[in-house]
């Protein structure tokens, strides 16, 4: 990443406290505080109930912070619907729409010129390797096919940051490889800012300039790591000695993080 990067997500002391029926104050994420550079692919790592969807809703105004903010680019916008696209764990497409008019789903939120939203919906399609498949129904395509519509979608309307709770987690192995080689692929392609969450420490370091540990419960960030692997990478980088090294790294930070209990 450049040294020159303009921020794209600025998050300053971002922390999350639910209250319980009974009254009292359960804190889910204490607070965060990193910036997001223009073009980074920045991964979000943890065991379950650690905050880092928790972090990723609050980045796309899904749910509020309860203490600190988070603001978009150098001049400090809050968040708004058009600014970011959202890719989620399910493909979640509309079974009645074909798959271009799933992609093009959010033009008709937006109230985006139709013409130019199809062509650009015909682009994402040869962007997907889904150009074959315009005219399909959600239920003609396999999971891995659905994702990629979904991913186009969100594409759509150019944003400048997208947002992606484990895309790939309820996919098969083979799958899940295919589709972060054709994530890494898209995301270099279009030079998007890139949120991302798993619990696969490997997809992490496979796809990311940096990675952003947590742990604990309440969620803390532990740790943010710097990928210094070349791209475009391949599913062989695995056995590189700096993918080994990173990915040891953020293994040890859960390590050093956990109560002795749950490491013996």
């Amino acid at each position: 990443m450049a040294p020159t990067a303009k921020v794209a997500l600025r998050i300053r002391g971002a922390g999350k406290t639910f209250r319980q029926r009974s009254g009292l104050a359960s804190v889910a994420l204490q607070p965060v505080t990193t910036n997001i550079l223009e073009g980074q692919f920045v991964s979000l790592v943890g065991p379950s109930g650690c905050g880092k969807t928790t972090l990723l809703k609050m980045c796309a105004g899904l749910a509020s912070t309860s203490q600190g903010d988070i603001t978009f680019g150098e001049t400090a916008q809050p968040v708004s619907p058009g600014s970011y696209g959202m890719v989620f764990q399910a493909p979640a497409l509309l079974p009645w729409r074909t798959v271009v008019e799933n992609i093009l789903l959010p033009a008709d939120i937006l109230g985006l010129p139709a013409e130019q939203a199809r062509r650009r919906a015909i682009e994402l399609l040869q962007l997907v390797q889904l150009s074959s498949s315009p005219d399909k129904y959600p239920r003609e395509l396999s999971g891995g096919m659905q994702q990629r519509v979904s991913i186009a979608r969100a594409l759509l309307h150019d944003p400048s940051i997208l947002f992606m709770d484990e895309p790939f987690g309820a996919l098969d192995a083979m799958t899940r490889e295919e589709l972060n080689l054709a994530l890494q692929d898209i995301q270099q392609a279009q030079g998007k800012t890139v949120l991302f969450v798993t619990h696969d420490i490997d997809e992490a370091v496979l796809l990311s300039d940096r990675v952003l540990v947590f742990a604990g419960t309440p969620g803390r960030l532990v740790d943010d790591v710097l990928i210094d692997l070349p791209r475009p990478r391949a599913l062989a980088s695995r056995k590189e000695p700096g993918f080994h090294a990173a990915a040891e790294r953020i293994r040890k930070s859960f390590a050093k993080s956990a109560p002795s209990s749950e490491i013996l």
